[in-house]
């Protein structure tokens, strides 16, 4: 498809460049819930801008209405929240993704880790949304942020 056929597709499909939100990217949170996904990649990722570290593992979902929506299920490598995170994902990849790792693939967590996980891509898994809300002490600003829980996939 070229960009006049795109262009003309997406005035057909009900576009409006004067009235169209072009902000929403369809990205905004899934609401709170439990969905089908399939695991789809995993990579490790590293902030330019804070040199934060974590574990990203792209989810889409499944379930009608939110069909090929993706969630990012971060395990952040962070000194605050690393013990956490690593049991976290320790236990994902044993009782989720049925994928054993040692201390030695965790101690090389952006190589080894990545490719065992890689190896669960595509399995279908059960993942549980819930959005923590909470007053900045500092700004007074409201906040939140979307925890995830991941289950294997029940059988129908």
């Amino acid at each position: 498809m070229n960009l006049k056929e795109l262009a003309q597709k997406m005035l057909n499909e009900g576009f409006n460049p004067h009235e169209t939100n072009v902000d929403d990217n369809g990205y905004d949170n899934l609401p709170d819930g439990i969905y089908d996904a399939i695991l789809e990649d995993v990579q490790f990722r590293v902030s330019e801008k804070t040199g934060t570290e974590w574990l990203s593992l792209t989810l889409t979902i499944i379930n009608e209405g939110y069909e090929n929506r993706k969630f990012f299920a971060n395990y952040w490598l962070t000194e605050k929240q690393m013990e956490q995170n690593i049991k976290k994902l320790w236990g994902h990849a044993a009782q989720v993704f049925n994928v054993e790792l040692t201390v030695d693939d965790i101690a090389n967590i952006e190589t080894a880790v990545v490719e065992k996980l890689q190896t669960a891509l595509g399995t279908q898994v059960e993942l549980e949304l819930k959005t923590s809300r909470w007053k900045d002490k500092k700004t007074g600003e409201m906040k939140e942020f979307q925890n995830f829980k991941l289950a294997p996939a029940t059988p129908f």
